[in-house]
């Protein structure tokens, strides 16, 4: 018989997780959308932290004790999928507990590690006044590569149930939208959990108008000059900006043919792409067409 599985906040998680993690990889490589990459890592920190009070609090199947394997556990049933030998479980199973594992950390670590680069490199954030803008740099490699990690992780985790889904003959991702799955009664969770569900989505909502009615966090179009000055080491005097790290930073992907063309004609012509740069507010760049 159908038995309810998933509580509705544990489900809401689960799928704003997702979206926030697709919303901040897509928006990962542009200045212009900064200030919505941001959000989402906001997001992403407010949604883990969710995350581990409902780990204690939630319903039966997303309490951390229902989902405690080793990691030998986690191999062992993978190998048991493979060989159509595994046993099905109604909430986690010792495989997907690992993958939980891995992405609430990742997702973290993520989530730290860009508030550490937005404070040091834009200057912008909580924890912009402590952060110096080697750090910045230094863990923007590190943002950078957890992310990429990250997407690999849940690469595998589609993997494994599409062929957890095919093995039990089980749509698993219509459970984590519904909240039911075959099983016995005594095995439901007891509640849906709809007033939590609604407190979460109230949280959220209110943590994006907050957001968005305040001064936008932009990649470089404002005070460029505090952000050009962060980045030049103190024992250094470099004779242009565009020999300054925050500078190369922000112009490293720019092609050399773009240098050359005849609207640009050197590094040093800020107008070219800025057009307000003569004001010293530096909009949203603008290349010329060839």
């Amino acid at each position: 018989m159908k038995i309810l599985v998933w509580d509705i906040p544990t489900r809401l998680f689960h799928w704003l997780f997702a979206g926030t993690f697709v919303l901040a990889w897509l928006t990962s490589d542009s200045d212009n959308w900064l200030n919505v990459h941001v959000f989402a890592g906001y997001l992403m920190l407010g949604l883990l932290a969710f995350r581990l009070i409902w780990g204690f609090a939630g319903g039966r199947y997303a309490r951390f004790s229902s989902f405690i394997y080793n990691w030998k556990e986690g191999i062992s049933y993978l190998f048991q999928v493979l060989t159509g030998t595994a046993r099905r479980h109604v909430g986690h199973n010792p495989a997907g507990s690992w993958a939980v594992y891995l992405l609430l950390t990742l997702g973290l670590l993520s989530g730290v590690s860009g508030l550490i680069t937005l404070g040091g490199q834009e200057g912008q954030g909580p924890l912009a006044a402590w952060v110096p803008y080697w750090a910045g740099e230094a863990f923007k490699e590190a943002h950078e590569a957890l992310a990429s990690v990250m997407l690999g992780v849940v690469g595998l985790h589609l993997a494994g149930v599409a062929l957890e889904s095919w093995r039990h003959r089980e749509n698993l991702p219509r459970a984590m939208v519904t909240g039911y799955k075959e099983g016995a009664p005594e095995a439901a969770t007891p509640s849906r959990r709809l007033f939590s569900a609604l407190l979460l989505l109230l949280a959220i909502g209110a943590g994006a108008v907050w957001y968005f009615s305040g001064t936008p966090v932009s990649g470089g179009e404002h005070d460029a000059s505090h952000k050009i000055s962060r980045s030049i080491d103190p024992r250094e005097t470099p004779l242009r900006i565009t020999a300054t790290p925050y500078w190369q930073g922000k112009h490293h992907d720019i092609s050399a043919a773009v240098w050359k063309r005849p609207q640009v004609g050197s590094r040093a012509n800020c107008v070219a792409c800025h057009q307000d740069a003569e004001q010293g507010v530096f909009v949203p760049a603008r290349l010329p067409r060839a």
